[in-house]
């Protein structure tokens, strides 16, 4: 089923998805407020981000995605792209924020408030 657990899943394919496409808003501006560029598209990723992450998601989830390398001569020399796609959850909601080290790329949760104890 489609419950809360599928959540993270669901947000980190549609980065992950995003991320393969090389843009950020690949339904703009059809379905979504903008204005509509000429010459070149202000949503296309030319480069690769090594952290990924969409805010005010109902959940936390983090994954790491590889996508063959593009550009120089179209081939990418057989180079991947290593990205973490992060969702972060929203901290008004959960009280969840994301920290994540930006040598090794690990990620983790801190959830702050009352946790049950007395």
């Amino acid at each position: 089923g489609r419950g809360a657990a599928a959540a993270p899943r669901e947000q980190l394919d549609l980065l992950e998805a995003s991320l393969r496409w090389q843009h950020v808003a690949p339904s703009a501006p059809d379905t979504l407020a903008c204005y509509p560029y000429k010459d070149r598209d202000p949503f296309y990723m030319e480069a690769c981000p090594h952290v990924y992450f969409a805010g005010n998601q109902p959940q936390f989830g983090a994954r790491m995605v590889e996508t063959a390398a593009v550009g120089g001569g179209g081939s990418g020399g057989g180079h991947v792209n290593r990205t973490l796609a992060v969702s972060v959850p929203s901290f008004a909601t959960t009280g969840t924020m994301v920290l994540v080290n930006l040598s090794t790329l690990e990620c983790h949760p801190i959830t702050f408030g009352d946790d049950g104890d007395a």
